[in-house]
């Protein structure tokens, strides 16, 4: 089981640090990802999205997961955000949209916690 972030040593719930181990469990998916980055790639995906990611050795799990727009399981599975934000592109949705599927929220009620929102600055230790 791959350990959670901290903060302050402080465990944060619900969340995955991206190890190497994390990098090796998710080598596919990721490579996946970053195709995307070719717009020949997006239409190809588009056009048949479980074969396009039967090319990269994708598992039934992980092509499911892409399926579902399960971010969360993504990251889970190995991840990068950084790299899945192309597939969210390809499909789209945005960095936000992704975030609050992710919570399990609507855009509307996500947006509503983020900071910028409520007029509240994130603190910050100098």
């Amino acid at each position: 089981m791959m350990a959670g972030a901290t903060y302050r040593d402080t465990p944060i719930p619900g969340t995955s640090v991206f190890t190497g181990a994390r990098s090796r469990q998710g080598y596919r998916i990721n490579k996946f990802s970053m195709s995307l980055t070719d717009p020949a790639n997006r239409d190809a995906f588009k056009a048949d999205e479980a074969g396009y990611m039967r090319r990269f050795g994708m598992t039934d799990a992980e092509i499911d997961l892409v399926r579902r727009r399960d971010w969360k399981g993504l990251v889970a599975a190995g991840g990068n955000i950084y790299v899945l934000i192309k597939v969210g592109g390809a499909v789209g949705e945005n960095l936000l949209e992704m975030g609050a599927r992710m919570r399990g929220e609507t855009l509307d009620a996500f947006m509503s916690t983020r900071p910028g929102r409520q007029g509240v600055a994130v603190p910050r230790d100098h």
